[in-house]
Order: structure tokens, then C-alpha cells, then sequence
């Protein structure tokens, strides 16, 4: 907890380190997503980037659309997704507020992320959230 307020308290203050911040973020969401789908903090910092993108000026900077596209979005592919989806769901939805044509980016991204049935890999988990969200 005092972690998070830290983190969000210098992203707050120091406007030189920010770019810092989200590329640090994304390479700790990429690992955790394609390498290593254990990380116990995920939900935490999806709070205070949900925080930060409520901040963000209009129009939203080219940087700050790819992390939306390349950090946030590709979370949906984790399956242990359920743990933070909440968090998830708010840090995107306050993206599309932002800008609602990032709408058609973030359905297509659920769509390449939608959870498939076949013979090797299934997670009907996965696949309830998915629909009721």
C-alpha cells in the first residue's frame, strides 16, 4: 500500500520521470503476461495507472495510446486475469472516456485476446469473464 502511494506521489511530482514510470510498467505487465504469469502486484499498479490515465490531457499523447495497446490490453491474456480485472477494466474504460475512438482499438483487442475452446488449452474461467464483461 505504501508502495502504491509512492509510486503515484512521484509519477505526481517529478513530470521528468513519468516516461520512465509507464516504460518500467509495461516491461513489468509484458513479463507477467508472455514470460513469467506470476506477479503478485498487478492489481496495485493497475490502480495507480487508472489514477494516472484519469489525469491525462486531452488529446491523448501518441505514448500514451501505446501503452494502452501494447500494457494494458495484452493483461487480457493472462489466466489468472480474474485477480485484477476489476482494476483492468477501469484503467481501459478510462481510456475510452478519454477518447472514445480507442473504443474499436480495445475491441479488437479483446477479440485477439478472446479465450478460445480447443483440444489443448481450455479455461471456461477465463471465458465467463470474458462474456460477462
Amino acid at each position: 500500500m505504501a508502495l502504491k502511494k509512492i509510486l503515484h506521489r512521484i509519477n505526481g511530482k517529478f513530470m521528468v520521470h513519468r516516461p520512465f514510470i509507464r516504460k518500467t510498467l509495461s516491461t513489468i505487465f509484458y513479463r507477467f503476461v508472455f514470460e513469467t504469469d506470476r506477479h503478485n502486484g498487478i492489481a496495485e499498479l493497475l490502480e495507480v495507472i487508472g489514477s494516472v490515465i484519469s489525469g491525462f490531457a486531452l488529446p491523448l499523447k501518441e505514448e500514451h495510446k501505446m501503452f494502452l495497446v501494447r500494457a494494458l490490453i495484452p493483461l487480457r491474456k493472462a489466466k489468472n486475469m480474474g485477480a485484477y480485472l476489476q482494476q483492468l477494466s477501469f484503467s481501459v474504460i478510462q481510456f475510452v472516456e478519454k477518447e472514445p475512438k480507442l473504443a474499436r482499438t480495445v475491441i479488437r483487442g479483446l477479440l485477439k485476446y478472446w479465450p478460445t475452446t480447443n483440444s489443448q488449452t481450455t479455461n471456461s474461467q477465463k471465458e465467463v469473464i470474458f462474456r460477462g464483461n
